[in-house]
């Protein structure tokens, strides 16, 4: 088996970059909507700052380029007819309908902002959204929520209802109060614009969301799916440790995914640096070593050889074992700890390998592993 390099690696991982799409997502809307305020809950703060001007697209569009994520940020419109007529030919005639701007950089969303707190909604407002839904996946986002009593926002949710029967609308506030957040709908809308994207952008999206966990626990299956049915192929012809190159990196790339969603940032380097100073060969070794030591009768394991069931078996564990810690972890950090998180030091805790341990023990797990293999199969 073709002992693999750091820099073989690297251009994997590179590659793996590569095949995930950026997605360009518009918010538009009334002046004052809480545009800003909606991305900044959602997503993390290098795409966040959408309150300052990116790149100029038209007069009053600006782009906003994060690593994962790019948001095209409309400046809004104030009432009164001339502006209004003129917002609508600025969203959809200067903008969204311009044959330049139909590229690698077109809109794959729009989220189009109705601030609650003006408990109404402008002619201007019904005819831009039913025209963008006629190109454009959209969706409306009935923002400041909290500004409202209980009857008057059912009232206004109940009107825009009547008028999109077919377009989603989702109730918003930032106001952290329970009682305000149990009439949100921010894991809906994050939910929708997941399902809305085309599935090359999903990576990006989830990695970009600062909240999000359903959706990065779903990514992360998908990742450990796909790893999980490559290791079964590779080891369908059982090899030594010592040969387990493509293994290995097979792993490694499921590593960098996993944690790549949950936004480890630390993790990423972590990784990268085990495999630049140990190399390859030898960060496999070291987890082979310890983890081939968890599955007794699965396999041929004697003299170090690794078969199908042992590679699938290891691969899953690892994967399903990082994006339970992972989740975890920014489990806590939503709840405002301070944690630390370093991929080295998770392999070789106590903690991953218990847990890694209740993977193996689980009679279940064995079903479990064939699922993974059959997914990541279908997903090619």
């Amino acid at each position: 088996m073709k002992e693999y390099s750091q820099e073989a690696v690297n251009a994997e991982i590179k590659m793996a970059l590569e095949k995930m799409k950026t997605p360009n997502i518009l918010i538009c809307g009334q002046t004052g909507a809480g545009k800003s305020s909606a991305v900044n809950h959602l997503f993390n703060d290098e795409v966040a700052e959408i309150g300052h001007k990116g790149e100029s697209c038209t007069m009053d569009i600006h782009l906003h380029r994060g690593t994962n994520l790019n948001i095209y940020d409309s400046e809004g419109y104030e009432i009164g007819g001339e502006k209004q007529q003129r917002y609508q030919n600025l969203i959809f005639d200067d903008f969204l309908m311009k044959p330049e701007n139909q590229n690698i950089e077109g809109v794959h969303l729009v989220w189009y902002a109705i601030p609650a707190a003006g408990k109404r909604y402008t002619d201007t407002d019904i005819g831009l959204i039913k025209k963008i839904s006629e190109t454009h996946k959209v969706c409306i986002l009935l923002t400041k929520i909290d500004e409202l009593d209980e009857e008057e926002l059912k009232q206004i949710h109940a009107g825009l209802k009547r008028e999109f029967s077919t377009i989603q609308i989702f109730r918003l506030s930032i106001i952290k109060e329970e009682a305000v957040q149990a009439y949100c709908d921010w894991e809906d809308l994050v939910d929708w614009s997941y399902n809305a994207l085309p599935d090359v952008c999903r990576d990006r999206f989830t990695s970009a969301l600062r909240r999000g966990l359903a959706e990065k626990q779903k990514r992360a299956r998908i990742a450990v799916a796909i790893a999980t049915s490559a290791a079964a192929a590779i080891g369908a012809l059982p090899i030594p440790i010592a040969d387990a190159g493509l293994l290995f990196v097979n792993q490694s790339i499921m590593i960098f995914r996993i944690v790549y969603l949950y936004r480890i940032k630390v993790g990423i380097g972590s990784i990268l640096s085990i495999l630049g100073t140990a190399g390859v060969s030898a960060f496999g070794k070291l987890l082979a070593g310890t983890l081939l030591k968890l599955i007794p009768g699965k396999g041929s394991v004697a003299g170090g050889i690794i078969n199908a069931t042992v590679a699938s078996t290891i691969t899953a564990a690892m994967g399903v074992t990082l994006s339970k810690l992972c989740y975890k972890q920014c489990c806590e950090m939503l709840d405002g700890k301070e944690v630390g998180f370093d991929v080295q030091q998770i392999f070789s805790s106590a903690e991953f390998i218990s847990a890694i341990k209740e993977c193996m023990n689980d009679s279940s797990f064995e079903s479990t592993v064939e699922e993974l293999k059959k997914e990541g199969k279908e997903r090619g």
